[in-house]
């Protein structure tokens, strides 16, 4: 066997420890499940933060984020906030295994979009159809600070909610109209 083979190996491996050990993290404050064997058009859906759900606990915001997960294996991350419009700044491609989403950044991304590249899909208990993706780096280590004596609050906090399916027949003429309305490449290499 090759080094470059073992250093693979070993990669994997830990890797898959980390996955698990992130679920883990969940599971210490509340009862989660991991979402698992789902195809590209079943995991599809636009994946939002803050959630409709926490709007409707906290009230009115004033800024969140949207990934669209589109069932060709592509993604648009957009933000929006009261002084910037929406606006992508991140889009790519994904990858879905073992409850874990992968992100990879198209090659004109020149900037730092700030998302994860990784994410964790779970699921409560009480909502057998619900996709919820925690970023393992930021968000997992956050959510377990912040539980304290509301974790189901606290994962709402920071988690994207998919709060809608994205089909294949509509997947082109949304990526086009979202590309049309929000793509400023050129605001993104002037931020600072």
């Amino acid at each position: 066997m090759s080094l470059i083979s073992i250093l693979v190996l070993l990669l994997q491996l830990v890797s898959s420890q980390s996955d698990v050990s992130s679920l883990e993290h969940i599971r210490a404050k509340i009862t989660v499940n991991p979402v698992t064997a789902l195809t590209a058009v079943q995991f599809a859906g636009r994946y939002a933060n803050p959630s409709k759900e926490l709007i409707k606990r906290i009230g009115p915001v004033l800024d969140g984020n949207n990934l669209y997960i589109f069932p060709d294996n592509t993604y648009v991350y957009c933000a929006w906030a009261d002084i910037m419009p929406n606006t992508v700044l991140d889009k790519g491609t994904w990858n879905f295994s073992d409850s874990v989403l992968e992100l990879k950044s198209a090659a004109d991304i020149t900037w730092d979009p700030n998302l994860e590249r990784r994410f964790l899909a779970v699921r409560r208990p009480s909502h057998p159809k619900e996709i919820l993706l925690v970023g393992i780096q930021k968000d997992i280590p956050n959510f377990a600070e912040e539980a304290g004596k509301d974790p189901w609050f606290a994962l709402l906090m920071f988690a994207r909610n998919r709060d809608s399916k994205l089909s294949q027949t509509e997947t082109k003429a949304l990526k086009a109209r979202i590309m049309r309305e929000s793509w400023r490449p050129d605001f993104m290499r002037k931020a600072p």
